[in-house]
C-alpha cells in the first residue's frame, strides 16, 4: 500500500493564504464557490488583518500633516447630512406628461420644471420622450423617478443638434464639447459677484486648521470659500505637483478653492472645520469669501436614462447623448439611484460637495464600437469639482475613460465595482483625490490615463489609491508621471523594484506602495473609516 504523506507545514501555510485569499476575491466580487464555506473563508481573511503605515487600525498614525490627504468631508453637506427633501410635491402627468414612449412629452417637463421649483417632482412609471435640454436652475427641487426600472427617459434628439457647441481638441482636431461635457439635463444658476472677499494675511501650512485675514466680516457657523491664485512663475501649479509638473505650457492664470465652515472666530482669526490642503504664501494673493452657492439642494434620482441603440462613433466622435450635469455654480447636490444605458458619456460633476451615488451603466451589444472595445467616452467624470463623492457604482460595460479626475481637488470614489475600470486622470492637476474600496475588475487598463500633453503630468501630488481589487496584478503607475501618490491594498507585480523604501509618512514627495493584498487590509474603504473617526474623535 502507498503512503501518502501530507504536506510539509510551511508548504501548506502558504498553500492555504492563497487559498484563503484567491476565494475571498471571488467572493468579493459576488460569487459563492463553496456555498457553505463562505462564511469560514471570510472569517480567515478576517482573522488576520493587515494595516497601513499611513493610518493604522483606527487612523491612529494619521495626522493632518500627513501625506496621505484628509478625505473626511466629501460628498453632500460635508458627508454630515442626509439630503434635504422638499415637502410639497407636483408630478409631470399634472402638466400633460403621456409617458407612453410614444408623445413628445418635453413641454409637459419644462412646465413642470417652471412649476416644481422648490417641490419634489415626481415622473410616474413609463417611458417619457424628450427633444430638448432641460434645465434646474431652482434649489431645493428634486426630480424624481419610481426607480431606474420603471421610469426611463428617452432622449431621442443629442446635444449636438439641439445646441452644437462646435471645438477642438488638445490636438486641433475638430470636435464638439459634448464629446467631453454637458447634460440634456442641466443642474446650474447663475454665477453671482463675490460676498465679503477679505485677504488672508500671515503663511499657513497644510494641514493648519487656521486662518488670518485683514478684516473679519465673519462669523461662526458661516461657510467661505478660500482662493489661491498662481503667480508668473508657476510656483503654485510646481507646488501642486511637488516640484514635478511636467508640461504645463497649456495651464494658464491657475487657481485653487476649498471650502471650510468657520467653528470659531477670535480677532481677525478664524478657526476652520478641517484642515487645509495648501500651503498659504502672500505670492498666491489669499483671499476667503462667504461661500454662497447660487444653487444648491437639487437632486435626480430613480430613473433610467435610455438612449438610442447606435454604434458608438467612437473617440471625439460623441454626439451628445450624456445625461446629467452639475455645473460649477451648484453645490449640495445629488445624482442618486440611475441607470445610464447607450450614453455618450455618464455624469459631468463640476459643484462643490455633490453626491453621486447607486449609479449603474449598460449597454446594448450593438452599441458597442467597430473596435469592440467601447461604448463611450466618459463614465463619471470629475470635472474641477471640490470634496464631491461617488460611490456605489457599477460598470457593465466599457467606457475610454471610466473614473475621470480633472483639475478637481478632494473628491472621493468608493465602493464601486466594473468589468475592466480606468482610472483616468485627465491631467490639468487633480489634487489629492481618492478611490477605495472598488473591484476594477480585470485590471488590465487601471492607470490609463488621457489629457493634452501641455496639461501638465496626469496628477498632481496626494492621489490615493486605497484598497483596489483586480483579477491581475497591476505595474507601479509611473506613467502618471508624478512619485507623489499612495498605493495602498493594490496587487503590485514590481512594488520591490518600484518602491524598494518608504520615505516618511509625513514627506510628500516619493513613492508610496504597501502591496498589501486587498482582501486583508483593512480599513477597505478609507472615506469611511475617516468619516467615522470624524464623527467619533478619539
Amino acid at each position: 500500500m502507498a503512503c501518502h504523506r501530507s504536506p510539509a507545514p510551511s508548504v501548506f501555510k502558504h498553500w492555504f493564504i492563497g487559498f484563503v485569499i484567491g476565494v475571498s476575491c471571488l467572493l468579493a466580487r459576488g460569487q459563492r464557490p463553496f456555498g457553505a464555506m463562505e462564511g469560514f473563508i471570510v472569517f480567515a481573511a478576517e482573522d488576520n488583518p493587515q494595516f497601513s503605515k499611513l493610518w493604522g487600525r483606527e487612523g491612529e498614525l494619521w495626522t493632518p500633516q500627513s501625506r496621505l490627504p484628509d478625505f473626511s468631508y466629501a460628498g453632500y453637506r460635508w458627508g454630515q447630512e442626509s439630503y434635504r427633501i422638499p415637502k410639497e410635491s407636483i408630478s409631470v402627468k399634472d402638466f400633460g406628461a403621456k409617458g407612453d414612449g410614444q408623445s413628445d412629452d418635453t413641454a409637459a417637463f419644462k412646465r413642470a420644471l417652471a412649476a416644481g421649483k422648490g417641490k419634489v417632482i415626481v415622473i410616474p412609471p413609463g417611458r417619457y420622450i424628450l427633444r430638448d435640454i432641460l434645465t434646474i436652475s431652482s434649489s431645493n427641487t428634486v426630480l424624481r423617478g419610481a426607480g431606474p426600472g420603471k421610469t426611463f427617459l428617452v432622449f431621442t434628439k443629442p446635444g449636438i443638434e439641439i445646441d452644437p457647441r462646435p471645438s477642438k481638441t488638445d490636438g486641433n482636431q475638430p470636435t464638439t464639447n459634448w464629446s467631453w461635457a454637458g447634460g440634456l439635463i442641466s443642474i446650474g444658476g447663475r454665477r453671482q459677484q463675490p460676498r465679503d472677499v477679505v485677504k488672508v494675511v500671515g503663511s499657513q501650512k497644510r494641514g493648519d486648521t487656521q486662518l488670518s485675514v485683514e478684516k473679519n466680516p465673519f462669523r461662526p457657523g458661516d461657510e467661505i470659500l478660500l482662493t489661491l491664485r498662481d503667480d508668473e512663475k508657476n510656483s503654485l501649479l510646481t507646488y501642486l505637483y511637488r516640484g514635478q509638473p511636467g508640461d504645463i505650457s497649456g495651464l494658464r492664470n491657475w487657481s485653487v478653492e476649498q471650502v471650510f465652515r468657520i467653528v470659531s472666530v477670535e480677532g481677525s482669526t478664524l478657526k476652520l472645520n478641517r484642515p487645509l490642503r495648501f500651503d498659504i504664501r502672500s505670492e498666491w494673493q489669499p483671499t476667503v469669501e462667504r461661500f454662497l452657492p447660487p444653487l444648491a439642494d437639487v437632486g435626480v434620482e430613480g430613473i433610467t436614462f435610455d438612449f438610442p441603440v447606435q454604434q458608438y462613433a467612437g473617440h471625439f466622435k460623441e454626439i451628445g447623448f450624456n445625461p446629467v450635469e452639475i455645473t460649477r455654480s451648484a453645490a449640495h447636490c445629488w445624482l442618486k439611484d440611475l441607470v445610464i444605458r447607450n450614453a455618450d458619456n455618464g455624469p459631468f460633476v463640476s459643484g462643490y460637495l455633490c453626491t453621486v451615488e447607486k449609479i449603474r451603466f449598460e449597454a446594448d451589444p450593438q452599441r458597442v464600437s467597430s473596435s469592440g472595445n467601447y461604448t463611450g467616452h466618459h463614465g463619471v467624470t470629475f470635472l474641477r469639482c471640490s470634496d464631491c463623492l461617488c460611490r456605489d457604482f457599477e460598470f457593465n460595460t466599457r467606457f475610454i475613460h471610466d473614473l475621470t479626475v480633472q483639475s478637481s481637488i478632494g473628491c472621493v470614489f468608493c465602493s464601486g465595482r466594473g468589468i475592466d475600470i480606468c482610472f483616468d486622470h485627465h491631467r490639468w492637476a487633480p489634487y489629492e483625490n481618492l478611490f477605495t474600496d472598488i473591484d476594477a475588475g480585470t485590471g488590465k487598463r487601471l492607470f490609463a490615463s488621457s489629457g493634452g500633453g501641455m496639461r501638465g503630468n496626469h496628477t498632481a501630488g496626494g492621489e490615493t489609491f486605497w484598497c483596489i481589487r483586480t483579477q491581475g496584478l497591476v505595474r507601479w503607475p509611473k506613467s502618471l508621471g508624478i512619485d507623489a501618490i499612495n498605493v495602498v491594498g493594490l496587487n503590485v507585480s514590481d512594488a520591490a523594484e518600484a518602491v524598494p523604501s518608504l520615505p516618511s509618512p509625513t514627506e510628500l514627495t516619493g513613492r508610496w506602495c504597501e502591496p498589501i493584498s486587498p482582501e486583508v487590509l483593512q480599513p477597505q474603504n478609507l472615506y469611511d473609516a475617516m468619516r467615522k473617526r470624524v464623527a467619533s474623535p478619539q
